[in-house]
């Protein structure tokens, strides 16, 4: 009967019956160490006639076992490994089918969304505030409540050039105290980088500032005007307490026309104070006209008369280029304002108005009172056209405003305003041309 040899090397040579089976000794061969290769090589070369065994009668080498033990184990913890890393795998690329899944299902909603994010942030950015005092438009929410300031203005021959008027959103002029007229500028939009001379308070200006709770800067004052800036409501800023810490005095200028200061010290004084806004409506505002054809520009030339010097009387000429109106006195010249090192500009305003009231000299005195509450006669010049109007204010802590015959507030242009008050009592009067 067919037989063969089957060697284990370093071990002894069994033999079996040969069968049709003849793969058996191959696949033993795979599950022990030996290669495929090896195992066709040493069955072709010990394939004989031998005494016939069963294959189960096959002793196997212990050492071979093991191996194929470890070997069995081996791919077992690849298969698992293989199994985990497919589970994982799989879940990954149904977590990204899902989530790119709503990202296009939801892609209208969410560019929407940022869409609408994206106008509010602009919309925000965009959005434009407007000054309560001068109606400039400005793009910091702060201006509608920021502080104002007040500041008494010397108009004395020898005090002349002022500085810091231009800056002023609003300016009110009246005669002090013997023929000779004072301002008070008032601040808001910006404060002035240098302004002055300074001088003491008087009771006209002092009710005048009471409607923008403002600090309302000076040196000394009448003696009318003490009570009423100790009362509530008012905040005082006396520069006579304070000289050399919030105002100084110049020394290219003779006292008591040398005291200035600037916008640094104004901050500090008024944030010192523990004041940081004012609350109040201001005038009602309008975008310039500059349309107005020529011919219906019927007040190009304005003189308000306040004094009995010219010195103190003033004249404005309208500039149909820049719809502003350049002041000068009439007799004296271009009315000019100094910056701090010395450069001179002619002073200019964009709406004036003459404010006729009546006036009281205080016995005793020179001071002059003039009635800022009640009503009156205006007139109101802008765009080179001049409008009769009614100033009213009821008492001093309401706003002056200035009104149509329907009783409508009027609109001004947008800008600087100089209010010039008159008395009707002294010869004071206002033209134009």
């Amino acid at each position: 009967m067919d037989s063969y040899k089957r060697p284990f090397r370093g071990s002894k040579i069994y033999t079996r019956k040969k069968t049709k089976n003849d793969n058996a000794l191959v696949n033993l061969y795979k599950e022990s160490e030996f290669s495929e290769e090896e195992a066709k090589a040493d069955i072709d070369n010990f394939l004989d006639e031998s005494d016939e065994v069963n294959e189960e009668d096959v002793p196997v080498k212990k050492s071979v076992k093991k191996e194929r033990k470890k070997a069995h184990e081996r791919e077992e913890r690849q298969r698992r490994a293989k199994s985990a890393f497919g589970k994982i795998f799989a879940a990954i690329i149904l977590i990204a089918i899902v989530v790119f899944g709503a990202l296009f299902f939801f892609r209208p909603s969410f560019t929407e969304n940022v869409a609408d994010e994206t106008k509010t942030e602009n919309a925000i950015a965009d959005k434009i505030y407007y000054s309560p005092l001068t109606g400039l438009e400005s793009t910091n929410e702060k201006i509608s409540t920021a502080e104002a300031t007040c500041i008494m203005i010397e108009n004395s021959v020898d005090a002349r050039p002022q500085s810091g008027l231009t800056a002023a959103g609003v300016v009110y002029e009246a005669v002090a105290e013997g023929g000779i007229t004072r301002f008070m500028a008032v601040y808001q939009d910006e404060l002035p980088s240098w302004v002055g001379p300074i001088r003491s308070a008087r009771q006209t200006f002092v009710h005048l500032s009471r409607q923008y709770s403002c600090g309302y800067v000076h040196v000394g004052g009448a003696a009318n005007t003490t009570s009423t800036l100790g009362s509530n409501g008012y905040r005082n800023l006396d520069g006579g307490y304070y000289e050399g810490q919030y105002v100084f005095r110049i020394s290219s200028r003779y006292a008591p026309h040398n005291v200035y200061t600037d916008a640094q010290h104004l901050k500090e004084w008024s944030n010192n104070k523990g004041w940081r806004e004012s609350k109040f409506t201001g005038f009602k505002r309008i975008k310039p006209d500059t349309s107005v054809e020529p011919e219906k520009r019927n007040a190009t030339t304005i003189t308000v008369t306040m004094s009995g010097d010219n010195s103190y009387n003033a004249s404005w000429k309208y500039n149909a280029n820049t719809n502003k109106y350049a002041r000068s006195h009439v007799a004296g010249g271009a009315h000019m304002e100094s910056t701090k090192s010395g450069q001179q500009n002619q002073i200019t305003t964009d709406v004036v108005i003459a404010m006729k009231t009546s006036t009281v000299t205080r016995p005793g005195t020179l001071f002059y009172d003039h009635t800022t509450t009640g009503s009156g006669e205006a007139y109101i010049f802008q765009n080179g056209v001049v409008r009769k109007a009614t100033w009213r204010r009821a008492n001093v802590t309401d706003e002056l405003g200035f009104y149509d015959d329907e009783n409508n507030a009027i609109e001004l242009n947008r800008g600087h305003t100089w209010i010039s008050i008159y008395n009707n009592t002294a010869g004071g009067h206002v033209s134009w041309k």
